[in-house]
């Protein structure tokens, strides 16, 4: 049995009391999945011959109309929960029509419920066993053109080739392409960047078809941007940004996904700054500054989605200081830090990440220095850092200022603008090295006061 209909049954039966015609089916990637013997989490059904107002009216589970327009319901069906089951007024006899409005053949696929048959119209499992991705009709692309972001999606998850007819399809929905809605084209780069194992194979994809050329500038500008060779063999930034893609989604993919999603944004965005900076000196390729000329180009790259304030400013966070740690730790390594300034130092550092999560931001730092041909077998900064902040409450450091208002007010300063000029200052003092604790900061400051 390709697919366990169990729970199904109830709706079946159900089915062939009220509506005798109609056809329970499991469609989509839950069939797709089957075929490739990874069952999916997901079900996706579909009632064919019934009118989606009359199975709601009918329904003796929970039932909610979400796309009226679209004959979409959600069904609550015990042990399986809420379901979202397409409706599709046609005869079981029109089934081949209804697939070729899909995206691809492997996508046109489906179970039968009842007969616990495969049925496959357009051929989607031989598309399946040799490995190429096949529109499902001569129109699909040009019905929804994300759909590109969805062939790129599947080819790399799953090693796929696209069909030639595919490929002439993808380049004929180019030019639209700048006006797709914007949260729609967020969620396919969702998908594009976290459920591959290796994402950088649907970006060079999207590259290869011309989608990074006609929509992402400030992408497209890697490509030709020359680095040091000595420091990246790997080639251009272009380049280098596909293997930092890939090491974030390795050194990632133990995080929840709202984490995975940040970090591999952060990887595909980190040097966008690259291009503005590279010079050439005394013989030699340097980027200096690049970190921060990348937010610029990042805020534009976000503009043309919807990911989300909290998102955009975590990434940010990581593309302006990216470069960080490793200045860090060659300041700790030429010996001229105490261990103090080596806390207050790294406290300024966690203190400036005002969005992103500290374990995100050091682990694209660290993709970001194994995504090169270059062997890397220890990340410096973890370790060193590591060792900071389990010797040295350096995390609290970071969130608290030294003196709160009320420390102030009992020193005789003014309510108002005073207080949060002192506190600046003695921050400032902080940063510099000059006072480490709230009786040092007292002390500075009554002293100044006297004078």
């Amino acid at each position: 049995m390709l697919i366990d209909g169990t729970f199904l049954l109830p709706l079946q039966r159900w089915l062939e009391t009220h509506f005798p015609t109609a056809r329970l089916l499991v469609v989509g990637g839950s069939v797709r999945d089957a075929l490739r013997g990874h069952p999916s989490k997901d079900l996706d059904l579909e009632i064919v011959g019934a009118q989606a107002a009359e199975v709601a009216a009918a329904s003796p589970w929970p039932v909610q109309q979400v796309g009226k327009s679209y004959g979409v319901l959600l069904l609550q069906l015990e042990g399986l929960g809420w379901l979202e089951v397409s409706v599709e007024p046609g005869s079981y006899g029109d089934w081949e029509q209804l697939c070729r409005r899909r995206d691809f053949t492997c996508n046109a696929i489906a179970w039968e419920v009842a007969s616990q048959s495969l049925v496959d119209p357009l051929g989607g499992g031989a598309d399946l066993q040799a490995g190429v991705l096949r529109a499902a009709g001569p129109g699909s692309m040009a019905a929804d053109p994300l759909r590109v972001w969805r062939a790129a999606q599947f080819c790399a998850r799953f090693d796929w080739r696209v069909a030639p007819e595919l490929r002439a399809d993808i380049c004929s929905v180019l030019e639209r392409m700048p006006g797709l809605p914007r949260e729609r084209v967020t969620r396919e780069w969702e998908k594009l960047l976290i459920m591959p194992r290796r994402p950088s194979q649907a970006v060079q994809l999207l590259d290869d078809w011309g989608v990074i050329e006609r929509c992402y500038p400030e992408l497209w500008a890697l490509h030709g941007c020359e680095q040091d060779p000595e420091f990246h063999p790997e080639g251009d930034v272009w380049v280098h940004t596909l293997l930092v893609l890939d090491e974030a989604a390795r050194l990632g993919r133990d995080l929840p996904v709202g984490q995975r999603l940040v970090l591999s944004l952060a990887a595909l965005l980190h040097d966008l700054g690259k291009p503005s900076t590279t010079r050439r000196e005394h013989g030699r390729i340097s980027a200096h500054g690049h970190e921060h000329a990348g937010l610029k180009p990042a805020r534009a790259w976000f503009q043309r989605h919807r990911f989300g304030e909290a998102i955009e400013l975590a990434v940010l966070d990581c593309v302006s200081k990216h470069m960080r740690p490793m200045q860090l730790v060659r300041e700790m390594d030429r010996g001229k830090m105490s261990p103090s300034q080596q806390v207050n130092a790294l406290r300024r550092l966690i203190r400036d990440l005002a969005h992103v999560d500290w374990e995100v931001f050091l682990l694209l730092c660290e993709a970001d220095q194994r995504g090169r041909a270059l062997p890397v077998p220890e990340y410096l900064p973890a370790r060193l850092f590591g060792e900071l902040l389990r010797e040295y409450p350096v995390a609290a450091m970071a969130r608290a200022e030294l003196l709160r208002g009320r420390d102030l007010l009992a020193l005789g300063v003014p309510a108002g603008k005073e207080v949060g000029r002192w506190i600046a200052a003695v921050e400032q003092a902080r940063d510099e090295g000059e006072l480490a604790t709230s009786e040092e900061a007292l002390a500075w400051v009554r002293a100044r006061l006297d004078k």
